[in-house]
């Protein structure tokens, strides 16, 4: 990946929708399709529509590029911006909306800041999608080095696996993405991105609406889809996250009264993903990125034995995800292959059983308060 100085942008070689989009845009060339869109089914949110095809959507974003990326700090001040990509037929299509830079970290120390997108409710409806969808997030290449690339590709690869793992997670689709300056001060530049499904769309899918509540009783939670998760982050080697902070977690109140869901986002601290930026957590007594820690609930010898039995029945297709995943080059997926198959280990295994299972003597309901930090 070419290295990008992040107030300038620089001409990039696009594939051919990524040209047609720009020569349309640049030209000012009339957009005659944009008035006859086919109408979408009921119910569809924007999300849906832009990974119907299940592969990278290419799309253009337009707008004023020196003051997204250096004017980060700032919390409602949206500014205008147009997406355009390309539609399930192949026509180009165009949607205004808001965009302002997003997260907490991240948004401080990358070259390119995330973004959240804010679609208008009303453009939403008139192209009959679902109104109540109309936040996005995106993730963004973070540092200027020339494993960005693969770095963000595995934190996408991150969220695939959870989605093989559970249901009750966050879908997200890659993107291709060209970013355009309204201004006309720089050239384009094309990166990859992570479009993630809006959290209100993700809770009502599972059954239930997001719980922004802290001080959570950890006995109304799912134990068993919060060892899943607490496992699957064990396996990732990620650390960076809390149930009770609320930390990179989501609570999920079921509609149907039972125990709250737990849902994980932001993978780039782990050992799988590997970003030059994530430290090890030292109060940890962890002294390198790709070591693991189980900081989840501790739970009985029943429930372990039977989440570590659904990931050994997700074991081949997960490593078929990863290797299948030729986005990423071939050194970077038997990197990431290796470190999901060491997992498995039996050594590991051991160490995680120890970490998460509850003492014979122990008090459960103190263990289970005890999730990381």
């Amino acid at each position: 990946m070419k290295k990008t100085n992040p107030s300038f942008f620089h001409q990039c070689r696009l594939p051919l929708p990524g040209l047609l989009i720009l020569f349309l845009l640049v030209t000012g060339y009339p957009l005659p399709c944009l008035q006859a869109q086919p109408v979408p089914e009921k119910g569809e949110s924007i999300f849906d529509l832009l990974s119907k095809n299940g592969k990278a959507v290419q799309l253009a974003l337009r707008t004023d590029m020196d003051k997204l990326i250096n004017d980060r700090a700032r919390e409602d001040d949206y500014q205008p911006a147009k997406l355009t990509y390309p539609d399930a037929g192949g026509i180009v299509a165009q949607l205004e909306l808001d965009v302002i830079p997003r997260g907490n970290y991240r948004r401080r120390i990358c070259d390119f800041p995330p973004i959240l997108f804010n679609f208008s409710k009303d453009g939403l409806e008139k192209m009959g999608l679902d109104r109540r969808y109309d936040k996005m997030k995106l993730v963004t290449y973070c540092k200027e080095n020339p494993e960005a690339e693969s770095h963000l590709l595995k934190e996408y690869l991150a969220y695939r696996i959870y989605n093989l793992i559970s249901p009750k997670s966050y879908r997200v689709q890659l993107a291709r993405i060209t970013y355009q300056d309204s201004e006309g001060k720089h050239g384009n530049m094309e990166q990859y991105g992570i479009l993630i499904e809006d959290t209100d769309e993700m809770a009502r899918r599972i059954g239930g609406s997001e719980c922004e509540c802290w001080n959570y009783p950890p006995d109304s939670i799912s134990l068993a889809d919060e060892n899943r998760m607490s496992v699957f982050q064990y396996m990732i080697g990620n650390e960076d996250w809390s149930v009770q902070t609320l930390r990179n977690i989501k609570l999920i109140r079921p509609d149907d009264g039972s125990k709250t869901v737990l849902v994980p986002y932001d993978f780039d601290f782990s050992g799988f993903v590997e970003t030059p930026y994530a430290v090890p957590n030292s109060q940890l007594g962890i002294t390198s990125i790709t070591q693991r820690k189980f900081l989840g609930f501790k739970a009985r010898q029943e429930l372990l034995t039977e989440t570590l039995k659904a990931f050994d029945l997700k074991r081949e297709e997960i490593q078929a995800l990863i290797k299948g995943f030729d986005k990423l080059i071939n050194a970077e997926r038997k990197k990431a292959a290796r470190y999901i198959d060491s997992f498995y280990k039996k050594k590991v295994q051991e160490k995680l059983a120890e970490e998460a299972l509850e003492s014979p003597s122990g008090f459960p309901e103190e263990q289970r308060n005890a999730a990381g930090n």
